[in-house]
């Protein structure tokens, strides 16, 4: 199972409001999916009982991102540019376009999503954690997508000197299924991306 780009692309960089508890601070980094400029994500899925995944997915803005494989090395890339998806079996080589998208009502779609999810946070802890080097507060709860019949236990890895998520680790549970995935986020100010005609 694929998890909606909104879930997988945790890009959170924000300054807590003053006397926020547990709960709220869960509540805000879950659902806060505004733009905080380019991220290069290293993603790992781990699929119980089966096969890992290993990509950066690359975020340039809303609406243009890729997606490169790292493990399979053969395994199809993926870009999204100017509301159009393209696919690459060549490293990025050349694209094929594969449909296209309306990347404004996506958005609007995940943030309703999350905000549904956030409703049934439950079980939240924090708690401060070193994390390469650098102190980190670490926020944890359960929740569910009902519309999707999940069940979640997400953990992030929170620099508390920018607001800045280094690390989240989501762990997915559906009929049987079970995956967790690991991203580790940071900000790429250079990042160029390839735009197809």
């Amino acid at each position: 199972m694929r998890l909606p780009l909104a879930a997988l692309l945790l890009l959170v960089s924000v300054t807590p409001s003053a006397a926020e508890d547990c709960r709220e601070t869960f509540i805000r980094l879950l659902t806060d999916q505004s733009d905080k400029g380019p991220v290069k994500v290293h993603v790992t899925q781990a699929i119980k009982g089966g096969p890992s995944t290993t990509n950066y997915n690359y975020q340039l803005g809303p609406g243009h991102w890729m997606t490169e494989m790292i493990e399979p090395a053969a395994g199809q890339w993926t870009l999204v540019y100017d509301n159009v998806m393209y696919s690459s079996t060549d490293k990025g080589k050349s694209w094929t376009e594969v449909r296209t998208l309306d990347s404004g009502q996506r958005a609007e779609d995940g943030q309703k999503h999350l905000e549904e999810a956030a409703a049934t946070a439950a079980n939240e802890a924090c708690r401060d954690e070193e994390f390469d080097g650098v102190m980190h507060q670490v926020v944890e709860a359960d929740y569910d997508y009902p519309q999707f019949g999940t069940k979640h236990h997400q953990v992030y890895w929170v620099n508390p000197e920018t607001g800045w998520i280094t690390k989240s680790v989501t762990t997915t549970v559906q009929s049987g299924f079970e995956s967790t995935t690991t991203q580790l986020i940071e900000a790429a100010p250079d990042l160029e991306l390839p735009m197809p005609e």
